[in-house]
């Protein structure tokens, strides 16, 4: 990312996150990974110009610094991808924990309903949202509050929904979210996930479009989807990781010891092992897409 948008992105997510953070305050930021120009990076120096504290997970991306972390500093707001987020939670109940932390927002990839109800329950805290294409740094917009939907950052974005066949949807159906750069309206980036596009007046004041109801799209498989919402929604599973194999459903399930376990599909390839806080760190999963470099006339 060239440093005019780093710039941009930064100021954005400044204006944002100055209306959820306290001046001074701690902010944990755990994204599984950081590098110059990427998310974690942005957020880091968004926080500092908001006054408050980072506070950046890594290079130790285990479970147990995570934990660790959060308890150690104190922080009383979190910025990170939802199911790292949730997974806090988890290992926050597992061990008696206490923890500090009030505001959370969520970045990375759409953070679903199921996921905000369990880190509100988790946490007993308030949830913002960041819209951005996995880890790249490509900030797209802002959530205003909890159902209310996503506002595009209008003066950089924009995003049609669109059918199976690639054509453009009216606004309120629901189809396949294509984001691209108002500079560059060429440089279409399908996000591999569904949602509709809110046009109306928003209860919050913003003008700006909303996308709404995220869900996942045909990339997904939506067996694999909605069998990684079951479990995730278990605090006795850590973590897991999902995928159909040459011979069938593959899991591996991270759990807590001596904690109910849901029941389990029959699976061709099916590992359960307790937590290991020496070794373990969260799974990753597919990342959105991202805006090409290059494309159609404006090249």
């Amino acid at each position: 990312m060239e440093a005019p948008v780093q710039e941009r992105s930064i100021a954005y997510l400044a204006d944002h996150l100055g209306r959820f953070l306290r001046k001074r305050e701690r902010v944990l930021i755990c994204f599984p990974e950081y590098k110059k120009g990427g998310l974690s990076w942005l957020m880091e120096q968004a926080v500092l110009r908001c006054g408050a504290l980072p506070v950046v997970w890594g290079p130790d991306f285990r479970w147990k610094t995570l934990l660790r972390m959060a308890f150690s500093t104190k922080a009383s707001a979190i910025i990170g991808a939802p199911l790292i987020v949730l997974g806090l939670t988890k290992l926050k109940k597992a061990y008696a924990t206490p923890l500090y932390i009030r505001r959370v927002v969520t970045a990375g990839y759409p953070c679903v309903d199921w996921m905000i109800d369990g880190i509100v329950k988790g946490l007993d805290c308030e949830v913002g949202g960041c819209f951005s294409l996995g880890l790249e740094g490509v900030v797209a917009g802002f959530a205003c509050g909890h159902s209310w939907g996503v506002h595009l950052w209008d003066e950089a974005y924009g995003a049609d929904i669109v059918d199976g066949n690639g054509s453009i949807l009216p606004a309120g159906e629901v189809g396949e979210v294509v984001l691209y750069p108002k500079d560059r309206p060429t440089l279409r980036c399908p996000m591999g996930e569904n949602a509709r596009l809110e046009t109306a007046p928003c209860a919050c004041g913003c003008s700006a479009p909303r996308l709404m109801d995220f869900a996942p799209g045909r990339a997904t498989d939506p067996d694999l989807a909605a069998l990684g919402q079951y479990l995730q929604s278990w605090t006795s599973i850590l973590d897991c990781r999902l995928n159909k194999g040459e011979c069938g459903l593959e899991m591996e399930i991270v759990v807590f010891p001596g904690e109910k376990l849901p029941k389990l599909p029959t699976a061709a390839k099916l590992v359960i092992r307790p937590w290991d806080p020496e070794h373990d760190e969260p799974f990753w999963y597919v990342p959105r897409g991202k805006i090409p470099e290059t494309g159609g006339e404006d090249d």
